[in-house]
């Protein structure tokens, strides 16, 4: 159940057309920063929700 939750708000911020998208170098993966509610959520470059969590305006500037 836990996991559906999560699943379905990385989602909400994936498919938000006003998200800021940027890829990673590093790794491929796929930032999607939804500033206004201070999510984001990392998509691995194989499609699949890495990471999604709330962070500061600080941390999302620097992303």
């Amino acid at each position: 159940m836990i996991l559906q939750g999560y699943q379905a708000g990385a989602n909400v911020v994936v498919s938000n057309p006003g998200v800021l998208y940027k890829s990673r170098a590093e790794d491929g993966d796929d930032v999607d920063v939804l500033k206004m509610a201070g999510e984001l959520a990392f998509v691995s470059q194989w499609g699949y929700n890495r990471s999604h969590f709330i962070a500061d305006e600080d941390y999302c500037n620097r992303q």
